[in-house]
């Protein structure tokens, strides 16, 4: 059974990168250097590198563009991954701070005040 849970795990990271990857480069130059192709052959990365500090801003508006449409995309993959927040993690984001300030007023030590302040949120969210 572990087994099979595992294999699933692989089988959701390898679809995660493959959706990450097919959404393109992220970066101007990453873009510049995938599509600068010199008789059939991708140009090494130096020859490549020179070419693009050789290019003027218009030259390389393009490359930009498309770029910030490839991270936008990129950015929407990843957020359609993110697990939505449970209820603790919405009670905790909500009561902490006030919790923590009141520690903070009974010790001065912020770690003394952070593991009350859990304690007592925690309580607080089973007494619901």
């Amino acid at each position: 059974a572990e087994d099979v849970m595992q294999e699933k795990k692989v089988k959701q990271n390898q679809a995660k990168k493959a959706a990450m990857k097919a959404s393109g480069p992220v970066t101007a130059f990453t873009l510049f250097v995938n599509k600068s192709v010199v008789m059939g052959r991708k140009a090494s990365f130096t020859k490549a590198a020179a070419q693009w500090k050789a290019m003027s801003e218009e030259q390389k508006e393009p490359f930009r563009t498309e770029a910030s449409k490839n991270l936008a995309k990129r950015n929407e993959i990843r957020q359609s991954f993110k697990k939505p927040p449970t209820k603790y993690a919405l009670f905790t984001k909500e009561n902490f701070p006030a919790a923590y300030a009141a520690a903070l007023e009974e010790t001065s030590d912020k770690k003394q005040a952070f593991k009350i302040a859990t304690y007592a949120v925690a309580k607080k969210f089973k007494s619901q």
